[in-house]
């Protein structure tokens, strides 16, 4: 299970990359990039709940 949750990560790092390539620049508001800002949050609550869930799991196993 844990070679799935880094497998997750490194595609969420991957869509972010492309996030941040496919944003427009010159105008960085809501109205034209709000699309790719969702992406980039949405990507980094993933890393953040896979990381955490990789945690539990160690310190599961560690306590049984």
């Amino acid at each position: 299970m844990k070679k799935f949750r880094i497998g997750l990560v490194v595609f969420a790092i991957i869509i972010i990359i492309g996030q941040l390539i496919i944003m427009d620049y010159i105008n960085l508001s809501w109205s034209n990039n709000g699309g790719s800002y969702l992406g980039i949050i949405s990507m980094i609550c993933l890393i953040i709940s896979m990381i955490l869930s990789n945690r539990y799991e160690k310190n599961e196993s560690k306590n049984n």
